[in-house]
């Protein structure tokens, strides 16, 4: 009898682990790392490794030319797309 309530565990890990790689298809690594990551670790964990990396194509910055900025603020210039200075 214990052995048939396992199979749920491995059903809801299989689908939190393609549900982790649909959030990471605009992060860099794509489907198939967050899948893996949601797979290796807990969902739990994947959804915050996924989430915390980097998105694939960043917006940059076109004052200082920061091609990895992905904030409303420069991390660099301190000023946003219309060219405003980051409040202090």
């Amino acid at each position: 009898m214990v052995e048939y309530q396992i199979y749920p565990m491995f059903i809801v890990w299989f689908v939190g682990a393609v549900l982790i790689g649909f959030a990471g298809l605009n992060r860099r690594g794509g489907f198939w790392r967050a899948f893996l990551i949601g797979i290796l670790f807990t969902p739990i964990a994947g959804i915050f490794l996924v989430v915390g990396s980097g998105k694939k194509d960043p917006k940059g910055c076109k004052h200082c030319g920061n091609k990895y900025n992905e904030a409303e603020y420069c991390g660099l210039c301190g000023k946003n797309e219309s060219g405003e200075i980051r409040p202090a």
